[in-house]
């Protein structure tokens, strides 16, 4: 799995990457092995403004050739980094159920015929 964090105006990208690693890993742990390459983005959106202004995007290529982005925006870093990785997972689920289901309504109709 390729890992690459996109960092815009943070003081310790370092330290960032480490917590985007960790995080990550955690959340897709159970689709680790479908995931070809993870990409981060970090931006502040207002500078030193303050406010609800850090974004993180987050892009996945799974193995299968399917694509996803998150995106989530919060007051704190850390919140919107565990925002979109909510908001992946979600997304691939769905997506996974959708085609489970596609499967099965096509393995029906070829017993009924």
């Amino acid at each position: 799995m390729q890992i690459q964090v996109i960092d815009q105006l943070q003081a310790d990208p370092q330290r960032l990457r480490a917590m985007f690693v960790v995080r990550a890993l955690r959340a897709l742990d159970r689709m680790a092995p479908g995931i070809l390459k993870l990409v981060g983005k970090f931006r502040d959106l207002n500078g030193p403004k303050g406010g609800v202004d850090h974004a993180c995007s987050i892009e996945v290529a799974l193995r299968d050739g399917t694509h996803f982005r998150a995106e989530a925006r919060s007051a704190q870093l850390l919140e919107a980094l565990d925002g979109a990785l909510a908001r992946l997972v979600r997304r691939i689920d769905a997506a996974n159920k959708r085609q489970l289901s596609k499967r099965r309504s096509g393995l029906l109709a070829l017993d009924a015929g």
